[in-house]
């Protein structure tokens, strides 16, 4: 029989609390960008002349929803988990950006809700759940990771100098 070798998730305390200040950082983030992206959409085409799109409901709330996971969520996102990946150390960074994705989303979904922007009898599950958390979560990953990125350990050059082999 054959041993799986099963790794333990434990969290730090200072692992969850700065993936929560990393969460923070994507609500915050996240409730000033959505603003703008709504607002740079819809001008930008008028400026383009091309407003006639929004006629094609069904395709243009996919386009929109598109729009707002590069626009919104994954920079969000990439905000909250630059400060978390600074913050925590290597080991425990795969779940606790996960956690701060997370957490700035269903922060921003709650206040959503609480504020009358959200209707649950009429929830559009890709658009509002799928898009934004996919994008916050990945968002988290790619900053957490830009600055704690694993290298391998580089080891000293033999003899002191450049060399460069040429097979033949």
């Amino acid at each position: 029989m054959k041993k799986t070798k099963s790794r333990d998730f434990h969290f730090s305390k200072s692992g969850l609390i700065h993936a929560a200040i990393g969460g923070g950082i994507c609500f915050f983030a996240m409730t000033l960008l959505l603003d703008v992206a709504y607002g740079g959409l819809v001008r930008s085409l008028i400026s383009l002349n091309v407003i006639g799109v929004m006629v094609f409901t069904e395709q243009f709330t996919l386009a929109r929803n598109i729009f707002l996971l590069g626009v919104v969520h994954l920079s969000s996102g990439y905000c909250g988990g630059l400060y978390t990946g600074y913050q925590v150390e290597e080991e425990d960074l795969k779940i606790v950006l996960a956690v701060c994705g997370v957490v700035g989303y269903v922060a921003f979904l709650v206040l959503y809700y609480f504020l009358g922007y959200l209707d649950l009898s009429s929830l559009d599950v890709l658009g509002q759940v799928v898009f934004p958390l996919v994008g916050c979560v990945a968002g988290s990953y790619l900053g957490g990771y830009t600055l704690n990125w694993p290298s391998p350990e580089e080891g000293p050059v033999e003899g002191g100098e450049l060399r460069l082999e040429i097979g033949e």
